[in-house]
């Protein structure tokens, strides 16, 4: 048996103790230390961060946001009871396309995934690129095929096309797809997609197959518009017209940028088109910067909001600008001027969208208002691009597109003024600012008309 320890003395016994005493207060102290930094410091930012509610009054709060502009945006999500395309007007594209092939010369058209795949065969995007080419080809008879790798043929076969008849023509992968391709259809001149990549074109030009880009009356194709896809687009851009004017009855100074982004998208989700979100939110100087500035910006007294915003319906895109006020918000009259430069900005590039219009001059037309202004320098992009299956698409109108506007066209029209805050100061100006106005504008016999239903008159009214 061990002897026993002996007792420690008093004075070594009380020691341990205080210093048992001091690591305790020690670690007490650097808990509530980190409990504080994350409560108080780390949390507020980084809900700031998401737009998410926060130790900030409720009223400033995303969830405050949705639900007051839910309010008023759900009379409206009736916009969006439209119709997707049905399969006989599939039928009709691919048959009017496989015309002009023939007038063109060409013995087939050739698409990856993508915008074109969808508008003349309905095959999703979801189907991805990937290092294996999957293409759609329809010939200038109207026959509808697929190339696909030999061990995807069952996958891809799942999806939801739309052909009279269709031919899959499969790979394996220890021979070239495009000499698969050549061999079992004997094309020596086809059209590709302009949205295929150099690889699709360089792999069939070496097994012998002359390619050649996409015509304009095949692109023109997709760009003049049939009532289907109108009554979709205008659907989906009047829904986001009204998205927008029901968050400015709700928006408040306090907020951040990101609040009103993710009460836009929980806004979208709740009308059963949250899918293909997205937007750009922009307070005061941060909207000099036409694409997006610094993130986590608040709303302060005195500054505009730029809601650049849209989603998809049936695969379609809506496109939509206001450059707005809170209620109660107010502006000094020098930018309150400038948003009414930009209205008439607007205003002149709508009056000339017409039929048989060259692209160049409606363009020029909207840089009149904003040269007469002082502002030409500030006017960065053009005035506006086409709207469909893809958020940008033909025709465009800038100063360099020649063309000339038809019936069933769909552009955007959304002329802007963007002066920094290091531009300001240059120009006498105290800070800087960005305003935007855009609406989709359907060319008809009569002139142009837009598919949010209403332009905007003012800061409060959009």
């Amino acid at each position: 048996m061990g002897e026993k320890l002996p007792p420690l003395p008093r004075s070594r016994l009380e020691t341990t103790k205080q210093l048992i005493k001091v690591i305790l207060h020690h670690l007490l102290f650097a808990a509530l230390f980190f409990w504080g930094l994350n409560r108080f410091i780390l949390n507020p930012v980084r809900e700031a961060q998401l737009g998410l509610p926060n130790s900030a009054p409720s009223h400033l709060s995303a969830s405050h946001l949705e639900t007051c502009a839910w309010e008023h945006l759900e009379p409206h999500v009736g916009f969006l009871n439209v119709p997707p395309i049905g399969r006989d007007e599939f039928l009709g594209r691919q048959k009017v396309l496989a015309s002009a092939l023939d007038d063109a010369g060409v013995d087939a058209f050739i698409a990856e995934p993508s915008a074109s795949s969808a508008y003349y065969a309905n095959i999703s995007y979801n189907f991805h690129l990937s290092e294996r080419p999957f293409l759609m080809i329809l010939d200038r008879e109207g026959q509808f095929s697929y190339l696909v790798p030999k061990f995807e043929a069952g996958r891809i076969a799942g999806l939801n096309m739309v052909y009279r008849d269709k031919k899959v023509i499969e790979w394996p992968e220890e021979e070239s797809p495009y000499q698969v391709l050549a061999n079992a259809t004997g094309f020596s001149r086809v059209m590709l997609d302009e949205h295929a990549r150099f690889m699709i074109a360089a792999g069939l030009q070496d097994a012998g197959v002359q390619v050649v880009p996409m015509t304009e009356s095949v692109q023109s194709l997709r760009a003049v518009k049939t009532d289907a896809e109108v009554a979709i687009l205008r659907g989906i851009n009047s829904f986001t017209l009204e998205l927008v004017a029901s968050m400015q009855k709700c928006i408040s100074v306090g907020m951040t940028q990101e609040t009103v982004l993710t009460a836009g998208e929980a806004l979208f989700s709740r009308a059963g088109v949250g899918e293909g979100y997205w937007a750009i939110i922009l307070f005061g100087d941060q909207a000099a910067y036409p694409h997006g500035g610094k993130q986590g910006k608040t709303l302060g007294d005195g500054e505009f909001v730029l809601i650049d915003i849209g989603s998809l319906l049936h695969g379609y895109n809506s496109d939509v600008t206001r450059t707005i006020l809170p209620p109660g918000g107010k502006v000094s009259s020098e930018l309150m001027g400038i948003w009414k430069t930009v209205q008439a900005a607007q205003s002149a590039g709508f009056n000339l969208m017409h039929p048989d219009t060259v692209c160049s001059a409606v363009d020029s037309a909207s840089r009149k208002p904003v040269s007469e202004a002082g502002y030409a320098e500030f006017y960065t992009h053009r005035l506006g691009h086409g709207l469909g299956l893809e958020m940008h698409e033909h025709p465009y109108l800038n100063g360099a597109n020649h063309e000339k506007l038809k019936v069933g066209e769909i552009c955007s029209n959304e002329p802007g003024i963007y002066v920094t805050s290091e531009q300001a100061y240059e120009i006498g100006k105290q800070v800087g600012f960005g305003v935007r106005l855009e609406d989709p504008v359907l060319v008809t016999e009569k002139g142009g008309v837009a598919l949010t239903g209403r332009r905007a008159q003012s800061p409060y009214e959009p």
